[in-house]
């Protein structure tokens, strides 16, 4: 009677368990281990998803809870043949979580294959809809993760600025300069006075400089002799000459932008330029890194 009953019990999972694998229209087999409301979305109704994807290994290749973005798909009353995805999603209602597999060809349709992935391998989707919302809902949506995001990304960099202004008051200290620090956090020292107003923005202005890194690295500088001796001289570069731009106009860093607003024609500079005001998390190059604090040495050639 007891084997009877654990086998009874045994058939009622496996029925569960067929129960939930599902297929798509074309033949794309997919699980159900959540199931939600059981309303479909409508023609021009978005779905928000939250997914993760992983290759033959395991290893995951996109989570999507690591996008500030939310993920959506609008419905359409039709889908592309051969997406095997989208297909499946068509068919989910809000709260439904679902797994499935697809081959790497249908994944990446047309054979644009990435350069590390075979064509034979697949791939496994853990996919659930987390709403199903309007277009002006949908836009309510990334109007506030776009909001989260910069709040985010003003917060690391107030953090990254006092991290910087620490570096560079280290600096100085331990090579007893003394510095004019302004408000937005960027030091300078007025080497030498030029004459007249100090640049305003809108001028057109031209600047010779040299640009090092706190451990006296340099990464580049209008002039030849400079470059040379820091061997950092490229023969495509020739010739060496200030560089030209219009003040205020965002065609060089804020650091730059600011800086030269102290000086006049023919004066000189060593400014420090926190990360904030450089170019912040993003790598410029391999000598300039993420969060790289740069140093300046310039001179006010004109100003028109």
């Amino acid at each position: 009677m007891k084997n009877s009953v654990l086998l009874f019990a045994f058939a009622a999972m496996l029925c569960f368990s067929c129960s939930d694998s599902k297929e798509t229209k074309s033949g794309q087999k997919y699980t159900l281990v959540r199931k939600g409301d059981g309303v479909l979305a409508k023609t021009g109704e978005i779905r928000v998803l939250n997914f993760l994807l992983k290759d033959g290994k395991d290893s995951v290749i996109n989570d999507s809870k690591k996008n500030p973005m939310p993920v959506m798909l609008q419905h359409q009353d039709s889908v592309p043949k051969g997406d095997m995805v989208t297909e499946v999603i068509q068919l989910l209602s809000k709260g439904d979580s679902v797994t499935f597999t697809v081959s790497a060809k249908n994944l990446f349709q047309g054979g644009q294959y990435p350069p590390d992935v075979d064509s034979t391998s697949s791939f496994k989707f853990f996919m659930a809809v987390t709403d199903i919302v309007t277009e002006d809902q949908a836009r309510a949506l990334q109007s506030a993760a776009i909001a989260k995001q910069n709040e985010q990304a003003m917060a690391d960099e107030s953090i990254q600025l006092e991290k910087d202004g620490n570096a560079i008051d280290e600096y100085l200290k331990s090579k007893s300069i003394n510095a004019q620090k302004t408000p937005s956090g960027l030091r300078y020292v007025l080497t030498k006075s030029g004459k007249g107003e100090n640049a305003k923005p809108g001028q057109t202005v031209k600047v010779g400089y040299a640009g090092f890194l706190l451990n006296g690295t340099c990464f580049d500088t209008s002039y030849e002799s400079v470059a040379r001796a820091n061997n950092v001289f490229n023969e495509m570069r020739m010739p060496y000459e200030p560089y030209e731009f219009t003040l205020g106009n965002r065609e060089v860093i804020a650091g730059w932008d600011e800086a030269i607003t102290y000086m006049n024609k023919g004066a000189k500079m060593t400014v420090y330029i926190p990360s904030a005001l450089a170019y912040g998390p993003q790598r410029r190059s391999e000598i300039i890194l993420e969060n790289s604090i740069l140093m300046f040495d310039m001179e006010l050639v004109d100003v028109k």
